[in-house]
């Protein structure tokens, strides 16, 4: 706390460079670089960042999964690393990294990649439809007091709507894929007109969500109360979301520190190619506090 007190104004995002060597100087477990452009503002990061943080009495009151009462817990240790990517080759959905766009939507692109992982592996690998996070955040809104769309929401209503409501298929901007297609297009969050992608600042269009009864993607054959997907929702112990949504695909070891392999949703230029690597079993940044999913109906 003292070196945050001490160093939030020195070591700002208006000081980026500063905050790198900084953070750089004092440990040497990762190193820092540069994400974001200089101009980034704290708003815009908190609409990125916009999973809604509950109180405990506001999470769905649905079953606790306690691993050790599952059938196939065997009593051996867990391995030393782990790599869903590796351990379900026949499921691609694991290798795509997300864009959530110039949204708030990162509760609900989130949940529908971890339901598309999950449905993915539960059909050993039959099932490989993406999930529609523009479902999410046209009709998980104010009235299942879920979210706001684009302005953000709670994962774990989400996964609960998943339950519930049932999610239908859909893939990204512009893919065509699935019933409910995503609405907003990729763009730069982070290398301001540097990137692949136009900046996210460059975009004036407004993109308004709509719950809708049928397919807006008109070239897919399929009724909407046909394909919706449902799951059986398990919350794994703690109180608090996090400010920001995400998804673990692993675990392992690096240089003697333990960490949690994570997917972003801010496109493959953010960071590791869309992927991050933050410390596990010290609660950094409270990631441990809820861990959440939902079991696919297959």
């Amino acid at each position: 706390m003292d070196i945050v007190s001490r160093h939030s104004e020195r070591y700002s995002l208006k000081n980026q460079d500063a905050m790198i060597h900084y953070i750089n100087q004092v440990q040497s477990s990762w190193t820092a670089g540069k994400n974001f452009p200089d101009d980034i503002s704290e708003g815009y990061l908190r609409q990125l960042a916009s999973a809604w943080l509950p109180e405990e009495n506001d999470l769905p009151s649905l079953p606790v999964l306690n691993a050790l009462d599952d059938p196939a817990h065997t009593g051996a240790d867990p391995p030393a690393e782990f790599d869903a990517r590796k351990k379900w080759t026949n499921c691609p959905s694991l290798l795509h990294i997300y864009d959530q766009g110039n949204c708030g939507s990162c509760w609900a692109v989130s949940v529908a990649s971890v339901i598309t992982d999950r449905t993915c592996i539960a059909t050993n690998g039959a099932f490989k439809d993406y999930i529609s996070a523009w479902n999410l955040v046209c009709c998980c809104t104010d009235e299942e007091k879920c979210s706001s769309s684009c302005g953000g929401g709670y994962s774990a209503k989400a996964f609960e709507f998943h339950v519930k409501q049932g999610i239908v298929t859909g893939g990204e901007f512009g893919t065509n894929q699935g019933c409910m297609p995503y609405q907003i297009k990729y763009c730069s969050h982070h290398m301001g007109d540097k990137g692949k992608y136009p900046n996210c600042k460059s975009y004036n269009e407004t993109v308004v969500p709509v719950c809708v009864s049928e397919c807006p993607n008109k070239g897919y054959k399929i009724p909407m109360n046909k394909d919706k997907h449902f799951g059986v929702y398990h919350q794994v112990t703690g109180k608090k979301l996090g400010g920001h949504a995400v998804r673990v695909l692993g675990y392992g070891t690096e240089n003697g520190e333990s960490y949690w392999l994570v997917a972003n949703s801010w496109n493959p230029e953010w960071g590791d190619q869309g992927l991050f690597k933050i410390r596990s079993g010290t609660n950094d940044c409270n990631s441990e506090e809820n861990f959440q999913t939902s079991e696919p109906k297959v």
